[in-house]
């Protein structure tokens, strides 16, 4: 369990706030805002009620004098005129979940520090991805489907598929997840690469990693697994060229983005090639998943976005901004600010 012990320092000076708490979803905030971490949080203040755009207005008194905000899923997204107005104290913003890119900016222009839960978020994702590889390696998604089918060919795969010594295992993106994934996969004696043109070689280095062009990842590595940041530009990014030069046996995971996958080049590979195997957690269309060509790929192991944060690991978010508040307003160096810069270049 994640210690939330240190404000010691802060409570020696005497600090007390007025603290807000923004959310649309009453369901998702009581997932991730547990009774332990609001007893903590009123420790330093009182808390207001979950304000959002419909109660802005009767809330207005409060949050003229309130310094920190939290929230997670369903932060409501406020311009700079309605910060200058109804928030002039504001200090900072802890959001407990993941990506703040649809409301941080005018937050962070308005000189407001925001500080997100990201690295929280990437534990289970990671743990995830982790437990994929080590499965996609023995062979074990096709060859369970086979035996149960009393087909031969499951013996085949268990038998092509490389095992978890000297695995090539290629990740694409080396973000949070990303490294969190490859250093969990310092445990098994495989040989990693990525592709990401903004990691340094020395950072590889550190992450037991070896950068190598997409194209020699897709063509060489028995496991291939997505990390990349959902942006506009790698719509699309995994092709048919891609797709046509993976190893037989070979398994490409994705838990990054629907969007970046061409769906039917990708169908159309798994047909024309039975050995190959994708897993994903994420498509372009979650809801009808019917309507996607993979959805009738036998070789196509689909999941409804279960990697990110289920069940009680939400709780896990709140714990990192209670404690990253913390040392924010004891003066100490915070973990998890994100910055305009940062903004640029995150999912």
């Amino acid at each position: 369990m994640i210690n939330l012990t240190r404000n010691q320092k802060a409570k020696k000076v005497g600090i007390k706030m007025k603290i807000a708490l923004f959310g649309t979803n009453q369901r998702q905030f009581s997932k991730v805002y547990t009774p332990e971490v609001l007893k903590k949080l009123r420790e330093y203040g009182e808390l207001s009620v979950k304000i959002n755009k419909k109660n802005l207005k009767e809330n207005k008194a409060f949050l003229s004098d309130c310094e920190i905000a939290f929230a997670t899923w369903g932060m409501p997204k406020f311009t700079k005129e309605e910060i200058k107005e109804y928030m002039p104290k504001l200090k900072a913003v802890f959001y407990s979940a993941g990506t703040v890119q649809y409301f941080a900016r005018p937050f962070l222009e308005s000189g407001i520090k925001v500080f997100s839960a990201f690295a929280a978020n990437s534990v289970p994702v990671a743990e995830y991805t982790f437990a994929q590889i080590t499965l996609a390696s023995k062979g074990y998604f096709q060859s369970a489907k086979c035996y149960r089918m009393l087909l031969p060919r499951s013996f085949v795969f268990a038998n092509s598929s490389p095992g978890n010594f000297r695995c090539r295992v290629g990740l694409v993106g080396l973000g949070t997840i990303g490294q969190a994934v490859a250093e969990k996969l310092t445990s098994l004696d495989a040989e990693v690469y990525a592709y990401d043109p903004f990691v340094s070689r020395e950072r590889a280095d550190e992450l037991g990693v070896k950068l190598i062009g997409l194209e020699e990842l897709f063509g060489t590595c028995d496991v291939i697994s997505n990390h990349l940041a959902d942006k506009p530009e790698l719509k699309n990014i995994f092709n048919r060229k891609l797709f046509s030069k993976m190893k037989k046996h070979s398994t490409f995971i994705n838990t990054g983005r629907g969007a970046q996958v061409s769906e039917y080049s990708l169908a159309f590979s798994l047909i024309m090639h039975p050995s190959r195997t994708f897993v994903a957690d994420v498509i372009k269309n979650e809801y009808f998943p019917y309507i996607n060509p993979l959805f009738w790929c036998p070789n196509a192991i689909l999941t409804p976005h279960i990697a990110g944060s289920t069940g009680n690991e939400p709780q896990r978010m709140a714990y990192y901004m209670a404690e990253e508040m913390e040392r924010f307003v004891a003066g100490e160096q915070t973990k998890y600010e994100i910055t305009l810069e940062a903004l640029e270049k995150m999912a």
